[in-house]
This record gives structure tokens, C-alpha cells and sequence, in this order.
């Protein structure tokens, strides 16, 4: 009996796996933080998030995702009159959850932040990407919560330098939490990423490729007395692939492509997406977006070939004059 109850008495070794399961989250918090580090330096780095008039200028994007999100009321009422402001906010929500996330400090509290910050890029920015698994910020909410759920488990946190260390029982062990509100947090979390797949499931018409293909033709034979504005010469889109110009009709900014042969092609440069500018890319021989990676085929009438995209380029009609030159209407 006596040493039964020794035995009873030791203190139990904690398993040896016991004590790595709380690095198990380690990888996704570093890549989650660092993510939103880049994420928040890119904009900063890119003299057109914060230019009226410049390709990724951010207040064309919110017009554009305004135009399909469903909170799309949501961006006209708050962040459109004020667009640069809205840019500078989610810059540093950005660089302030990276960093939070990065040192251990607030972690859940940064992990919620960084959760609603991706719901809001998923109801805006990814609305238009189906299936929605080929978007990021949908998976990005997903990750967020979960580490609301699990926190930093007081690996590689700065807190111990800030609060001191975590106070013990008699009995050398860190205080017990709090289960209720444990299970609270669990449910919650679950109900959350429940919600964000309902809405990804949501149908979101998108036109195919094959039905849009057909919405440009190509520049006829020249005319004697062409209508239109005088976009440039034939013989200089031909030998530069591109040339860009204004749309005589809206004013956006447009691009003309030579397919070969004597063939050019214009559209709307303004992407469907989020309003960024487009331009031609003479090696891949498509049209690209430099905010979101949009891709449209100049041969088959603009048609969306990757990225988030819903819809074609609009296109602009030409002429091609006697004189070489080309005339966009």
C-alpha cells in the first residue's frame, strides 16, 4: 500500500508529443503574419494604390467591387467618399495584424481582426471567383479562425517581456481556462467558417468563354474616308504588337492589338474586375490586370481566360483608313 500511494503520488511525465503539439499551429501563424506583412508593404511600395488616375489606383477598385459585392452598399456609404483614407486603413490593419500575429502579442485578438478583414476582401475582391476554392480570402477567413480557436499556445510570444511571466498554482501549473468559454469560442468558430462556405456555394452568374468569344471583329479592309478618332498608324501597332489611346466614346483608357495579317483588335482597358488598367503582354499574347491577375484573350473578343474577371473587355469598333491610319469609334 505504501507504495501505491508513493506512486500515486509522483508527478506524471508529460508524454514526449505531448509537448510539440503546441508548435502545430506555428507553421500556419508565421505564414498568416508574414502574408499580411508583404500584403501591406506591397501597397505601400506601389506609387498607384494612392494615385487618382494610375492603374491600381485603389479607389477604382472600390468602385468596382461596389458594382458586384453583395456589401456593396456598404463600400458606396463608407469607404468611397473617402477612398484614400479606406486604402490607408487597410494598409495598416495589415502591417499591425502581421506584426501582432508575428510576435504573439494579442494574437486571437489580431487572428479575429485578420478573419474579418479577409470575409470583407472575400465579399468584395474574391466575389467574382468561382469556384470559390481558386480564391484566396475565403481559405484566408478559414485559417484566421482557426487560429482565434488554438491562439499562439505561449510559443515564440514577446508577452512574458511585456506582462511577466503566467501565474501558477501551488502545485507549479499555469491557471486552469476557462472551459465554457472555451466551448463558446469553439462554437463560434465553427458557425463562422459554416457561414463563409454557405456563401461561397452561392451561384454567381459569369458568362463562359465560348459565348463571349465572339464579341470582337476584327478591323475591315481600309476605307477611303474612315470615321472616328485617329488612334495611330497601322504600320506602328503592327510592328510595337500594342498601342494604347482614349476611348473617343467614354474616355477610359483603351488598348488596340495587332493579331497578324493586317488584323487589329481595341477594347476598354479598364478591367471588369476592380477597374484596374490592363496592358498587353506581347510574349503571352493576352491582356493582364496588374491588381488581381485578370487575363483576356485580345483574339477571341476579350474573353476572360484566368483570374477573378467576371465578364469580357468591352470592346471598341475600328476602321483602318487609306492613309494607314487607324480610327477607333
Amino acid at each position: 500500500m505504501a507504495r501505491k500511494t508513493q506512486r500515486q503520488q509522483l508527478p506524471q511525465r508529460p508524454q514526449i508529443s505531448d509537448r510539440w503539439t503546441v508548435y502545430g499551429t506555428l507553421p500556419l501563424r508565421l505564414f498568416l503574419g508574414v502574408t499580411f506583412v508583404y500584403a501591406g508593404l506591397q501597397k505601400i511600395s506601389d506609387p498607384g494604390f494612392l494615385q487618382p488616375g494610375a492603374s491600381t489606383y485603389i479607389g477604382t477598385q472600390l468602385q468596382a467591387f461596389a458594382a458586384h459585392s453583395p456589401i456593396g452598399f456598404l463600400i458606396q456609404v463608407f469607404a468611397l467618399p473617402v477612398p484614400q483614407l479606406a486604402g490607408i486603413a487597410v494598409i495598416a490593419a495589415e502591417l499591425a495584424i502581421g506584426v501582432l500575429v508575428l510576435v504573439g502579442l494579442a494574437t486571437r485578438w489580431a487572428a479575429a481582426a485578420g478573419a474579418l478583414l479577409s470575409l470583407v476582401l472575400f465579399l468584395t475582391a474574391s466575389w467574382s471567383v468561382q469556384p470559390y476554392f481558386l480564391g484566396s480570402d475565403s481559405i484566408y477567413a478559414v485559417a484566421w479562425i482557426t487560429l482565434v480557436l488554438v491562439g499562439d499556445q505561449g510559443v515564440l510570444t514577446v508577452r512574458p517581456l511585456i506582462f511577466g511571466t503566467p501565474q501558477v498554482d501551488q502545485r507549479g501549473r499555469r491557471a486552469t481556462t476557462d472551459l465554457s468559454r472555451r466551448r463558446l469560442l469553439v462554437q463560434l468558430g465553427g458557425a463562422s467558417v459554416a457561414l463563409i462556405w454557405v456563401l461561397a456555394l452561392l451561384p454567381r452568374g459569369r458568362p463562359s468563354l465560348q459565348s463571349s468569344s465572339s464579341g470582337t471583329t476584327p478591323a475591315a479592309s481600309p476605307v477611303a474616308s474612315p470615321t472616328g478618332t485617329r488612334i495611330g498608324a497601322l504600320a506602328d501597332i503592327q510592328a510595337q504588337g500594342s498601342i494604347t489611346f482614349q476611348a473617343p466614346s467614354s474616355g477610359d483608357p483603351a488598348v488596340a492589338v495587332s493579331l497578324g495579317g493586317g488584323n487589329v483588335v481595341a477594347f476598354d482597358a479598364v478591367c471588369t474586375h476592380a477597374g484596374c488598367t490592363v496592358s498587353y503582354d506581347p510574349g503571352q499574347k493576352e491582356l493582364s490586370c496588374p491588381c488581381h491577375g485578370a487575363t483576356f484573350d485580345p483574339a477571341h473578343g476579350a474573353a476572360v481566360t484566368g483570374g477573378p474577371a467576371p465578364t469580357p473587355l468591352a470592346p471598341i469598333a475600328l476602321q483602318i483608313g487609306t492613309d494607314g491610319g487607324v480610327y477607333a469609334t
